[in-house]
């Protein structure tokens, strides 16, 4: 049996993470003193202060949803998140992911369409920062392999890649500090915008790339040989350099290693 303290602690945890409290769900009611205030009112209080804490965590994930639609709105939003995704970890670092696909179906945003894909592009900035550092690349092992039908190439631990119709790379850009003043916008639909987010030292780097550069390293994130990743790439633009991408992107360290 769980001592005393125990159930204490998660007869707390329940209430200030369970949503709406009701004298039904409200499991500290038996230890709380309310002569003065009823227990939904203190373990109320508790929650509020809950609710705010992680708010502030997915304001430090998300700054340009909030910058978008300003602070107080924002916050709203978190709220109504928060109530309907409760954290299940006191990691604060893995928390929020699925906010993207509630902002699609908020009915008090649905109208500003591009907040989903930015959303999701400020989550893959947050796993970048948060992903193991990679080794370098090992060309000398590299130059031993006897066949390319043998390689299958690997993307850094902190490389992600995402496609969006909205030109969400340049709504990104223009709600940074010091953003370029020359930056042109249309949200009447886009032919594909197509990012590569990779980190180098502390930094994170956003590249906007073409599409058949975009199918060539989403192949390789999907495990595909060398060769498959090669017909991906040429099946968008017959054209593409695969030799001066393939350098590119192991110089950026995008590729850190290959398996045979």
């Amino acid at each position: 049996m769980m001592s005393k303290l125990a159930e204490l602690q998660a007869n707390f945890i329940h209430d200030c993470l369970s949503g709406p409290l009701t004298p039904d769900n409200t499991l500290m009611a038996n230890d709380i003193d309310t002569q003065n205030i009823s227990a939904q009112g203190l373990m109320g209080i508790y929650q509020n202060s809950a609710i705010a804490n992680i708010t502030n965590s997915l304001s430090l994930s998300y700054p340009v949803i909030e910058k978008l639609v300003g602070s107080d709105f924002f916050r709203a939003m978190c709220k109504q998140y928060i109530v309907n995704h409760w954290p299940t970890s006191g990691n604060m670092d893995d928390y929020g992911e699925s906010f993207s696909s509630f902002l699609a179906k908020f009915e008090q945003a649905k109208h500003l369409n591009y907040l989903e894909d930015v959303a999701q592009l400020e989550w893959l900035f947050h796993q970048s920062s948060l992903a193991h550092d990679s080794r370098h690349f090992d060309w000398t092992n590299l130059e031993k392999v006897a066949s390319s039908d043998t390689l299958t190439f690997l993307l850094s631990p902190s490389v992600s890649i995402m496609s969006s119709t909205m030109p969400i790379d340049k709504i990104w850009l223009m709600n940074q500090i010091n953003a370029p003043e020359n930056i042109e916008l249309s949200l009447d639909g886009d032919s594909g915008t197509f990012i590569v987010l990779f980190r180098q030292g502390l930094k994170i780097e956003m590249m906007t790339v073409v599409a058949s550069e975009f199918m060539f390293l989403q192949s390789i994130e999907n495990g595909h040989d060398f060769e498959v990743a090669i017909e991906s790439a040429k099946a968008v633009d017959a054209n593409i350099s695969i030799d001066h991408y393939l350098k590119k992107y192991i110089e950026l360290g995008v590729i850190y290693g290959f398996s045979v």
